[in-house]
């Protein structure tokens, strides 16, 4: 479905993309005040690893989870804390049929890479098992970053990875059982491999927790050939 043709049928850039208020077409991300101020931003105190948010008082420049175990992509970037209100615009984009908002997410996403001033030579998506891909409609992810993609001027590879396992939902489930859960669940298909080696990677996906996808994605992409993998999420859970 075509950018233009959303806009018709919702114009985004009218309404709050989170509570839904009326607002200027000229706030940035669509965003009224009100939501600018109650999403938790990421800062300078971000986990030098994954870029989870560290509050100011916890010392290490790594988060818990990468205290205790190394990862397999490169680097990650967040934008935002996944709390109340990171939560609801989520929510909304994945199950309340408003793919309209991957576009917005993308704006905040390249915003959070010009800051970083993070090079990368392709964007690739998460993937979705087919069965639920096609349940849903679309794959959020992707969504997220073929617009990034333009955005970056860089080449979009949207079919790169694909989800062999029908995975159990990461929500339910604990650290390990997440590793568990994806530690085979991706591959590169066989005819984009030539797209993917030598490469710098930019991995993109609507939420970071515990990495375990992002590793497992990270992992056969590297095995094939890239040079280096990063991750970036709209929001990332919070520093346990």
């Amino acid at each position: 479905m075509g950018e233009g043709f959303l806009d018709l049928i919702y114009p985004s850039n009218i309404y709050c993309i989170s509570c839904g208020n009326i607002i200027n077409d000229s706030r940035p991300y669509s965003l009224c005040d009100m939501c600018v101020r109650s999403l938790k931003w990421a800062n300078a105190r971000n986990c030098q690893c994954c870029g989870k948010i560290l509050q100011d008082s916890y010392a290490p420049n790594l988060c818990s989870d990468c205290l205790e175990e190394e990862h397999i992509f490169n680097k990650g970037y967040t934008c935002v804390e996944y709390t109340a209100a990171e939560r609801d615009i989520i929510h909304n984009f994945k199950y309340k049929d408003k793919a309209y908002l991957g576009r917005k997410l993308a704006e905040i996403l390249y915003d959070r890479i010009k800051v970083e001033e993070l090079e990368t030579d392709i964007v690739v998506p998460v993937p979705m098992h087919i069965k639920k891909q096609r349940k849903r409609g679309y794959n959020q992810a992707a969504v997220m970053a073929s617009s990034l993609a333009k955005f970056m001027g860089v080449p979009y590879e949207g079919k790169a990875l694909v989800r062999t396992i029908e995975t159990k939902p990461m929500s339910s489930l604990g650290a390990h059982e997440r590793k568990n859960n994806v530690q085979y669940a991706f591959d590169v298909r066989e005819n984009k491999k030539n797209n993917i080696t030598g490469k710098r990677v930019l991995l993109v996906d609507d939420v970071y927790t515990t990495g375990s996808t992002a590793d497992s994605c990270a992992s056969v992409l590297l095995a094939t050939g890239a040079k280096e993998v990063f991750i970036i999420t709209f929001a990332s859970g919070p520093n346990q």
